[in-house]
């Protein structure tokens, strides 16, 4: 995806088009929520402990939030961001770097 992005980004950058990617870790929404239940089951703990210790990976310091994501969003759809393209976007706390 992040190899499409950076392609579409070159071949419209001459029309003004700016194309990036979000790259979003956990947000615990109704997926999110799903992959708690399931990945906590598969390693055999609670949920709390499972969360437990993937916020201990998160530098921040606790899941995405939606309203991380849809600010990140908002600001690539800005003028501020007027002069970005192809790139992919970590919304992850810390704990994902491309």
């Amino acid at each position: 995806m992040i190899g499409f992005t950076r392609s579409v980004a070159i071949e419209l950058g001459a029309h003004g088009i700016t194309v990036n990617a979000i790259c979003p870790n956990h947000v615990t929404t109704g997926l999110g929520a799903w992959q708690n239940d399931f990945f906590s089951k598969a390693l055999g703990l609670t949920e709390d402990e499972y969360l437990a210790a993937m916020t201990s990976r998160i530098p921040l310091g606790r899941p995405g939030l939606p309203e991380d994501i849809a600010q990140a969003c908002a600001w690539l759809a800005s003028a501020q961001a007027a002069y970005v393209t192809g790139e992919a976007m970590n919304v992850s706390g810390g704990e994902e770097t491309h």
